[in-house]
């Protein structure tokens, strides 16, 4: 029997229940004084913006948590955490995520407040499908004068202003 009585002691740690008191020679952690206190995490007001920007697109197409998870292929508890702003999706799912919810990235990190691009007009719409049908070589060109007019205008407009 005494086999028996040893292989109880080993299979508790030491200073667990039923085993006898606690060491009490082993370190303690050291406290650095200085060091923030976790128990009052620090407000980061993008990722806020971000996750309630998130929640407000979410609730607007009725997407649940599993179903964002679903289409982004990662976890539902991924999904929970960019909610709540335990976590930031890194880059790569960040464009992902704003594909999937067809916004602008700008849109899941500033909110309503980034003004929206105006629709564009009939003739906007005529010129740009005009444009897709050019050639390559034609599409240059006129990307090329208008980098030009824009350049110039820029120029223009500082001088008026009195600027060198």
């Amino acid at each position: 029997m005494p086999s028996q009585t040893k292989r109880a002691k080993l299979a508790c740690a030491p200073g667990a229940a039923g085993t006898g008191p606690a060491l009490t020679d082993q370190p303690q952690p050291m406290v650095l004084s200085g060091w923030p206190d976790e128990a009052e995490p620090r407000s980061d007001p993008s990722r806020d913006r971000f996750r309630h920007n998130l929640s407000r697109i979410m609730a607007e197409r009725k997407l649940t948590q599993a179903g964002l998870a679903r289409t982004m292929h990662v976890s539902r508890v991924a999904v929970h955490a960019w909610i709540w702003g335990t976590c930031f999706p890194e880059t790569s799912r960040l464009i992902r995520l704003a594909q999937t919810l067809n916004v602008p990235i700008g849109m899941l990190l500033e909110g309503s407040d980034a003004a929206p691009a105006p629709a564009p007009s009939n003739e906007e719409f005529l010129l740009l499908e005009a444009f897709r049908k050019l050639p390559n070589t034609a599409r240059l060109t006129l990307l090329a004068d208008a980098y030009e007019l824009t350049n110039q205008a820029s120029l223009d407009k500082l001088q008026a202003g009195g600027l060198p």
